[in-house]
């Protein structure tokens, strides 16, 4: 039986499950934390005073952990910003740079076709003008 496909079909039945949701990961570290602390409590062969003091160290070291994961992953959101703040500043250039490049092609295309048309009208006045000097 694939128990992967079962459990993942039973969550996309729930309303609000989302895959890419981690706090269920977390509550369920925590949950572990907690069973596996008991557990030691409950079989240690030390002493109560040792045990504390293994539990505390031990407590001390996943909060550093935890720590650690939060600081690296709160310094990978800044780098994300900066590197997306860099790309929008970069999109942005490129959009201005393409739109003044069309802005002159039209205005050179405009005034060509002025200087094409003016020309034209100059040259029909002048055989305008040597037909009735004809005349």
């Amino acid at each position: 039986m694939n128990y992967k496909k079962l459990i993942s079909d039973r969550f996309a039945r729930i309303p609000s499950y989302r895959p890419t949701d981690t706090s269920g990961a977390v509550v369920a570290l925590l949950a572990g934390l907690a069973v596996g602390a008991v557990l030691g409590v409950l079989f240690a062969p030390d002493s109560g005073k040792r045990t504390r003091e293994r539990i505390s160290d031990k407590a001390l070291g996943a909060t550093d952990n935890i720590k650690d994961g939060f600081h690296s992953i709160k310094e990978r959101m800044a780098t994300g910003k900066d590197s997306l703040i860099s790309m929008k500043d970069r999109l942005v250039d490129n959009v201005k740079t393409k739109a003044n490049t069309v802005s002159q092609d039209f205005k050179d295309f405009k005034n060509e076709e002025i200087d094409k048309a003016k020309s034209s009208i100059k040259q029909v006045a002048d055989e305008a003008n040597e037909s009735i000097q004809r005349s």
